[in-house]
């Protein structure tokens, strides 16, 4: 499209031109932006350069300069201008570096590593003798106790009548209370 059309077409409708100019150069536009923001921006961050590049050409396009000839080194200047700035813009902002002092996390002390190490090897030890009680009871205990699912619930995913399941997990129960105690652990119900 020549500066010539924009400017008649704009004379009978703004609307129309701006259409016509946005549907000739929108392809032209995004291969700008996605050039220059690919590496640094997401999708939509894309998308929101080429709506700023459009508006910045309608709003930033004077009828009393004559541009002889095509609109291309027009919009490929303001969209070139305002890739880079987003380009800039979004760089920077991935780089702040946050003071030590302002984040929101609390350095883990000696006891707390402890107990967290020693909560992990519990949990280890825990599903490897669930495991141990093989299928269907392994399932059972870890929707029952886990899962907090009601014995209705686990007998309809595993095709089973709610009495069945109940004694079935009373059942497995009493042999992973058995298993952890030769690992050395004696748990209560309510610490599964």
């Amino acid at each position: 499209m020549t500066d010539n059309e924009y400017r008649r077409l704009y004379d009978e409708s703004p609307v129309a031109a701006q259409n016509a100019l946005f549907n000739e150069y929108l392809k032209y536009v995004y291969s700008i932006v996605y050039n220059k923001l690919r590496s640094c921006g997401t999708q939509e961050d894309i998308e929101e350069c080429v709506s700023d590049i459009f508006s910045a050409v309608f709003l930033g396009y004077d009828n009393s300069k004559n541009r002889n000839g095509d609109l291309k080194g027009f919009i490929g200047a303001v969209a070139v201008n305002k890739a880079i700035n987003m380009y800039h813009s979004l760089s920077s902002a991935r780089s702040k570096v946050t003071p030590l002092e302002e984040l929101d996390t609390d350095i883990a002390d000696d006891n707390s590593l402890t107990e967290q190490a020693e909560r992990t090897e519990l949990q280890n030890i825990m599903l490897r003798c669930i495991k141990s009680l093989g299928e269907p009871e392994s399932t059972m205990i870890i929707q029952k106790y886990y899962y907090d699912m009601k014995s209705n619930e686990i007998a309809k995913k595993l095709s089973m009548s709610p009495g069945t399941v109940r004694v079935k997990c009373s059942r497995a129960l009493k042999k992973l209370k058995a298993l952890l105690s030769a690992e050395g652990l004696d748990l209560k119900e309510g610490q599964i």
